[in-house]
């Protein structure tokens, strides 16, 4: 079994290194039915995986190259273009989330006057009085649409 892992990884490694060393510039792109921002830069055909019907076998009908790109590991690599950009942009909203838990609430903040809020977490605000963005987002019950709520409240408040 290891054996067979070890295979699997290293045929994912070739065909990613196969998909990055496709490369065309926008106005190629766009000649070969891709369409793409013609601003100069060359895009890889691994950059192109995650569009809206770009498949590898797409791509292997103008690299033929990618042909040899076995259909296990082809629906693989799609499934991760597809996903990856939402996990990208999932993983800058913690970051920026890890940065916000730190804004000050202000002690004197009527949470009556924040919309948005549903009257169970007001209650919930106004019994614990949170001192910061990261303790409120703790309250249990206290939504992740509340604390975008309190967000700009707080960000006005701290800046």
């Amino acid at each position: 079994r290891q054996r067979v892992h070890a295979a699997r990884l290293e045929t994912l490694a070739d065909a990613r290194a196969r998909l990055a060393a496709c490369s065309l510039t926008g106005e190629a792109l766009s000649a070969a039915g891709l369409s793409r921002p013609d601003d100069g830069r060359a895009r890889t055909a691994e950059d192109l995986l995650g569009d809206p019907g770009v498949t590898v076998a797409r791509l292997a009908e103008g690299w033929p190259t990618l042909k040899a790109i076995p259909a296990w590991a082809a629906a693989r690599l799609e499934t991760e273009a597809l996903y990856g950009r939402y996990l990208d942009r999932q993983e800058r909203d913690m970051a920026s989330l890890r940065q916000d838990e730190s804004l000050m609430l202000p002690p004197d903040l009527d949470y009556g006057r924040i919309g948005g809020l549903s009257n169970e977490v007001r209650g919930k605000l106004e019994a614990v009085m949170p001192e910061t963005i990261g303790q409120a987002a703790r309250i249990p019950g206290v939504t992740p649409a509340a604390i975008t709520a309190l967000l700009p409240y707080a960000a006005k408040r701290s800046g």
